[in-house]
Formats: C-alpha cells, sequence, structure tokens
C-alpha cells in the first residue's frame, strides 16, 4: 500500500464531522469534486468503505468510524510536530535566565553552558551569580527560569530534577609528594597541610564525617570558601577536598588532581519555577546537560 496523501486523511476529518461534501467543502474552503475524489480515492487505496451513501446525509460505516480515531490520531501527531517545529523556532532565538551560586557559577555552570550551546547555539543567556542568602531569597520569589543548586535544598520535588551525583576528589600542588600517585587513600591525608571549608557549611561536616569514619585527624589549617579552594592549592597552601566540577575550574596547570578513596559525593539540581509553566528552553537546558554531565 502506498503513503497515504495527508489531504485525504484531512478531507475525511472534515466530511464525517460536517456529514456531507458541501458542508465539508465549506470548512476546508476547497473545492467539492476535488473532495469527493480525495474520498473515493481514500476509500480504494483502503478497500474499505467509510460512509453510508443511501441517505441524504453521509454517514460513517463501522469500519469507517475506527479509521476516523486513527486519523484523528494521524491529525493530532502533526499538530505535534508543527508545534515541536515551532518550539524548537523559538529556541533559536530565545533567551534564557540562569540563577545559581558563586561556587557552581565557577564550577558546575561553564561545563553545563558548553554543552547546552552545543544543542542551542543562537539562545542567548544570563547567569545570575549571587549569595547563598541572596540566592534563597531569590528562589522564594521565582525569580528565575531555572536555577541550579548544590544538594540538600528544600523544595518542592515536582519541580526539582536532580541531575548527578559526582564523586568528591583531592586537589593538590603538582609539586607535592602525593601527586605522582593516581589515587589518594584517605589515610594519605594524615598529617598534611588541609585546605577545608568553615567550619558549620554542609560540605565541611561531611568531610569532617568522612575523616572521622577514617579514623583520622581532619584540622586543617587553612579555611576559605569553595570558590577560593583551587586558588589556595595553586600556590601550595595545601591540599583540597572538592567536587570535580570545581576542582576542574582551574587552568593555570598548577594543580592536579586525583580520585580519593573512600569519598563524599555531590549531588546537583535544577530547580524550575513552582508558580508558572516551565519554559521550553530551561527544559532543553536541563534534558541537554543532564545528559552530558553524566557521561
Amino acid at each position: 500500500m502506498k503513503n497515504l496523501p495527508f489531504r485525504w486523511i484531512e478531507t475525511f476529518r472534515a466530511v464525517s464531522r460536517a456529514g456531507s461534501m458541501t458542508d465539508a467543502a465549506r470548512i476546508l474552503n476547497a473545492d467539492q469534486s476535488a473532495m469527493s475524489r480525495h474520498i473515493a480515492a481514500l476509500e480504494s487505496q483502503l478497500g474499505i468503505t467509510l460512509f453510508d451513501r443511501s441517505k441524504r446525509r453521509l454517514r460513517l460505516t463501522a469500519e469507517g468510524k475506527l479509521l476516523l480515531a486513527e486519523a484523528d490520531s494521524a491529525a493530532e501527531a502533526l499538530n505535534r510536530l508543527v508545534r515541536k517545529a515551532n518550539e524548537l523556532r523559538q529556541v533559536s532565538e530565545g533567551h534564557l535566565q540562569l540563577l545559581t551560586s558563586a561556587t557552581l557559577a565557577r564550577g558546575l555552570m561553564p561545563k553545563a553552558l558548553s554543552i547546552f550551546k552545543a544543542t542551542a547555539s543562537g539562545v542567548s543567556v544570563n547567569v545570575d551569580v549571587v549569595s547563598r542568602v541572596e540566592l534563597e531569597r531569590r528562589i522564594e520569589g521565582q525569580q528565575f527560569d531555572l536555577c541550579a543548586v548544590a544538594l540538600p535544598f528544600t523544595y518542592p520535588s515536582a519541580h526539582l530534577v536532580h541531575i548527578g551525583s559526582f564523586p568528591g576528589v583531592c586537589v593538590l600542588h603538582k609539586r607535592h609528594k602525593l601527586a605522582k600517585m593516581q589515587r589518594i587513600d584517605i589515610a594519605d591525608l594524615a598529617g598534611e597541610t588541609m585546605v577545608g571549608l568553615p567550619q558549620g557549611t554542609i560540605g565541611r561536616m561531611r568531610i569532617d564525617q568522612l575523616f572521622a569514619e577514617a579514623r583520622i585527624e581532619y584540622k586543617p589549617q587553612f579555611e576559605t570558601t569553595a570558590v577560593a579552594v583551587n586558588e589556595f592549592v595553586e600556590h601550595g597552601i595545601g591540599i583540597a577536598i572538592t567536587d570535580p566540577f570545581t576542582a576542574k575550574s582551574n587552568s593555570s596547570g598548577n594543580v592536579v588532581i586525583r580520585p580519593l578513596k573512600p569519598t563524599i559525593h555531590y549531588d546537583f539540581a535544577f530547580l524550575f519555577p513552582a508558580n508558572r509553566p516551565r519554559t521550553t528552553l530551561a527544559s532543553l537546558f536541563v534534558e541537554a546537560t543532564a545528559d552530558g554531565l553524566r557521561v
């Protein structure tokens, strides 16, 4: 059987609902004789009588009623194709407002943006980088298209997309004696000068627990924010434990990154606004970057 021209399907649906060729031709603004030919050709191609012509108005046969449902499905599929094409056209011309913290802007977001750029190169993106306190205020006010956060973070689960769990790593100066090792065991860090996060932060508490479970003392000689960790290591001040994205954000060439065993895992998520529909661009960003970051 040859492929059916969609205009035949369109004619079949119109006649089914109008009950006559004349009314259907008026609805479609088409020639009545052409529509009659479409229906005859469709019936011939299918080998099925679609309409009962014994009465004044055309009525669907039993077979015609069953096929009408399929014709409606085919039309809806075409409509979805058109809507998707419109969405993709908007993507190439759109704008995305991203919100995140300084730590993720330095670590996670460059990788995410590079992945997204390959998918939607024409989109303009504004990355608004704010403090943790301001981040929480902006999230409460729903002032974003998409927000990247480190977990745990309290937010309605229906509007949160977990994008992955990534193992923590050791960041060392390239001249450090441990830099020659391909993997750092936590026991290797005993007695080393460490650069850590401030006490009371979630990241610091998790590292404290990691060392406590290994029965190794963890008392960083230097404490700083996650954003500054790499700079401290770069100047040979000490060793740091951080997420892999922040670790790779240093491009000086003076640091090396090594797997840590055992380690902790860093989890990240994207938040959609809870009080309005998700934008096409925001959904595309999450889909593209989540897949890319898991690779």
